[in-house]
């Protein structure tokens, strides 16, 4: 995408590609239906001799709209200008975990009382997180270089970042009367922000482009949030503890909303490198993306610095269809995120795609026929996505026997210095959709 990108896509990969398009156009370069299958065992996890564990077999499903743009030429024959509306979605999850004690499981810090009382918990989390950009962006080619061996682009994108998560959790033990404690909370937050791009591409030889785009990171200056949480424990039936014990008979939860000025770094910056090697029969390009480490302690983010690449091919089946090809890494951004507490991943993906194009008019980009130039142009792809993550998962670890301090999510007892972690294997679909109008 970065060398040889040349429709409203440009604004996204690499603001240079802006360039290429000959007449206005009209895109939704993609929405997307994703499918998620996901296990992760013992997400949910008792900690009795031995352990009672969830399942951790679960489906996600979500339609994710992706891009909408427009480009269309200057005055000046040399400068191009887009305009777009991305979705870079980060996160959607609908997780429900249910994980129950075995008969006549023991402690493992006393096995010598016998077995504890029947432990029950259950847990839920149903969260979504998505950047919108609104991008405007303008591409030139030199002015003496008719062969547009050398472009030029920029974009600037404001940006609104939405985040909702919804998380609850409880525990009964022996039905509560040996204990028992609740968990739930809602926090909605609403950022605006901005981003800045720019980008080259550069033709040294007629067959080979070479593309390089930067962007900064996303930077939100302004949030709106709300919150709601609630929290009630109850000690086994006739224990009284305390007011100094943690563990002790009590209720509470709040309520809150508002907005204010921040600072906040939420996407990485990226630096994109690309080679493509362009034919009669289609074309070929190879890409490294550098997403440049992001901290934030106010969030909790900590974002490490990765690479991933991406290549893909485009072959000509005949005038009016074009098959794809590619293959992909999707490295995971997460390094910690300590204010979601449970079900943040850490997963690699490795995926491949395969796509089919149909186009009234050639697709290529040095192919156009004038008849074809001036006449409306249609094109219609469909895509078929296909990826295997590995990593972990942030889970709960639940006592055998009512001590609500110890319900461990990360930097608590009895492992204060981490998190607890599950072996993740998630198996990702996703159907493509994309249209094109040109006229």
């Amino acid at each position: 995408m970065v060398a040889n990108v040349y429709t409203g896509a440009a604004l996204w990969y690499n603001p240079a590609g802006l360039a290429r398009i000959d007449k206005p156009s009209l895109e939704l370069t993609g929405v997307t239906l994703n499918i998620q299958v996901i296990k992760n065992p013992g997400l949910l996890t008792i900690d009795t001799v031995p352990q009672g564990k969830s399942e951790g077999a679960g489906v996600n499903f979500s339609v994710i709209p992706q891009a909408l743009t427009f480009t269309i030429k200057l005055k000046n024959e040399n400068l191009k200008l887009g305009v777009g509306l991305f979705n870079s979605s980060i996160r959607r999850e609908f997780i429900t975990e249910q994980a129950t004690s075995p008969p006549g499981a023991t402690d493992p810090d006393d096995p010598a009382a016998g077995p504890v009382p029947e432990v029950k918990a259950f847990a839920g989390r149903n969260s979504r997180l998505d950047f919108f950009h609104i991008s405007t962006g303008v591409a030139a080619r030199l002015a003496r270089d008719r062969k547009q061996k050398l472009l030029l682009g920029g974009a600037f994108d404001l940006v609104v970042a939405t985040s909702r998560v919804d998380d609850s959790y409880t525990v009964f033990y022996n039905g509560g009367l040996a204990g028992q404690v609740s968990s739930g909370q809602v926090q909605t937050q609403t950022g605006f922000g901005f981003q800045l791009k720019a980008g080259i591409q550069w033709v040294p030889i007629k067959q080979v482009r070479v593309g390089l785009s930067i962007a900064s990171p996303t930077y939100v200056f302004a949030a709106l949030e709300r919150f709601s949480d609630t929290f009630s424990q109850a000690p086994p039936a006739g224990d009284v503890l305390p007011p100094d014990d943690p563990n002790r008979q009590r209720a509470e939860g709040g309520e809150g909303r508002g907005g204010r000025g921040v600072w906040w770094g939420v996407e990485p910056g990226n630096l994109r490198v690309g080679v493509a090697y362009v034919g009669d029969w289609g074309w070929v390009e190879g890409d490294l993306v550098y997403n440049w480490r992001l901290r934030e302690e106010e969030l909790g983010i900590d974002f490490r610095g990765f690479l991933n690449g991406r290549l893909g091919s485009a072959f000509r089946v005949s005038k009016n269809f074009k098959l794809g090809l590619g293959a992909f890494t999707d490295f995971s951004q997460v390094d910690q995120i300590q204010r979601l507490p449970l079900a943040t991943r850490k997963i690699d993906f490795l995926g491949i795609h395969l796509g089919i194009l149909y186009s009234n008019q050639e697709v290529h980009p040095d192919k156009q026929t004038e008849a074809e130039k001036d006449g409306v142009g249609i094109s219609v792809a469909v895509g078929l996505r296909y990826s295997h993550g590995r990593g972990e998962t942030l889970g709960l670890l639940i006592p055998a026997q009512y001590n609500p301090s110890e319900i461990v999510t990360c930097g608590q007892p009895p492992v204060p210095n981490g998190c607890v972690t599950v072996p993740t294997k998630i198996n990702e679909i996703g159907i493509n959709l994309g249209a094109k109008v040109a006229f």
